[in-house]
């Protein structure tokens, strides 16, 4: 039985941009886990939950800046619904369009490093070798 050729790794530089938008989202979703933690008028349990769904994006940054393709597509979805919450949100203006804007540069640095990502192969099934 032969073995499956083992997974070649890519030892291209992680893209400057990639970093750049983890590091983003970092700061972004450490200030959106400060809001959401202060407002006193959600429920305790709704507070934590939100806090805990929000903080999801730290596990999608780090795996994004591992160039998961997955994680990067998690984040491309966040950083969409931050930009509909910031419109949609009441509040002081200018911390809304400073959420806006963060949200679409992050979308925009994503967008900039997707070339650094392996091309994904579609399968055509099982191989039948008759």
């Amino acid at each position: 039985m032969k073995r499956a050729p083992e997974r070649i790794v890519n030892t291209l530089p992680v893209p400057a941009t990639l970093t750049a938008a983890a590091w983003l989202v970092v700061v972004l979703t450490l200030c959106e886990l400060a809001f959401t933690a202060m407002r006193k008028e959600l429920t305790p349990g709704l507070r934590v939950m939100l806090c805990a769904m929000v903080g999801l994006q730290l596990v999608l940054a780090q795996q994004a800046a591992r160039r998961s393709a997955g994680a990067v597509l998690g984040l491309f979805a966040y950083e969409a619904m931050a930009v509909i919450a910031a419109i949609g949100a009441r509040g002081p203006i200018v911390v809304r369009l400073l959420l806006a804007a963060a949200a679409i540069t992050a979308i925009g640095l994503l967008a900039a490093s997707l070339h650094a990502f392996p091309t994904p192969s579609i399968s055509r099934g099982p191989i039948r070798r008759d």
